[in-house]
């Protein structure tokens, strides 16, 4: 089996980001898969006996320049045409109040869900360029589209990212397709354990609090890891076409204020 289009995925060990990959390798794609962990090995030796395809593990630090660097020189390493990045990996932080902002955790916040992304993107375009038909995805949140209290590093970082979307779309179109997937909340372990909480702080039960939670939504329910990663695969195809600097608001149907 010919291997004849590359993606990069960063945060491909997380809930999306294993869904992603999923997507991508299912569709016929080859891969390098980027994480923190060591388990990123694993996931892209399982992927690859699966489906018989190029699929690399690469364990490094986003926010590290050089590590950036050595992902795309491996892609370029490969032989095989680069298509498709994307930048799924972030980080999100406890509730803190302004007036106690943790600089340091302000600078990682942007260092990872913002500064990793445009240095992926940078380092990426030449390869992306050279393979054709090529986009970029930026994993963002409905919370880039509203600030929310005790959550500005997060909020800022992620209102940055659709901003950045915006701005590398009208530089690199037509050529590079660049678009962006703003999830709402997505049924992980990340997401419950903030309801657990949440609820801890009302004095409620965890129940009442997914309750209150999932009536702001009109679908009634988190997202499916498997939903954002078929907003992500969407925008890969050809059927994404002439979508240039959108972001598709993946979040049952909340609206913002």
């Amino acid at each position: 089996m010919t291997d004849t289009k590359l993606c990069i995925l960063t945060g491909a060990a997380g809930e999306v980001g294993r869904a992603t990959a999923r997507r991508f390798a299912e569709n016929g794609w080859s891969m390098i898969l980027c994480d923190r962990t060591t388990d990123i090995a694993g996931l892209a030796k399982d992927l690859a006996n699966e489906f018989g395809r190029t699929c690399l593990g690469v364990q490094m630090d986003i926010a590290n320049d050089q590590e950036v660097d050595r992902v795309a020189a491996t892609a370029r390493e490969t032989g095989i045409p680069l298509r498709f990045l994307g930048l799924v990996a972030a980080i999100n932080h406890p509730a803190l109040t302004i007036e106690n902002m943790d600089m340091a955790l302000w600078d990682r916040v942007q260092n990872i869900n913002l500064r990793a992304n445009v240095k992926f993107i940078s380092a990426s375009v030449p390869l992306l360029r050279k393979g054709g038909n090529a986009s970029i995805v930026n994993v963002g949140s409905y919370w880039g589209r509203e600030g929310h209290a005790f959550f500005s590093p997060y909020c800022a970082s992620k209102a940055a990212l659709i901003s950045l979307t915006q701005s590398v779309a009208a530089e690199l179109a037509p050529d590079i397709r660049v678009n962006c997937v703003a999830p709402g909340n997505i049924n992980t372990s990340m997401h419950f354990n903030a309801l657990t909480v949440e609820a801890e702080k009302r004095g409620i039960s965890a129940d009442e609090m997914r309750k209150i939670e999932w009536a702001k939504i009109p679908m009634g329910r988190p997202a499916e890891t498997a939903e954002i990663a078929s907003a992500i695969h969407f925008l890969s195809t050809d059927d994404a076409s002439y979508f240039i600097g959108a972001t598709l608001d993946v979040n049952g149907g909340c609206r913002f204020t």
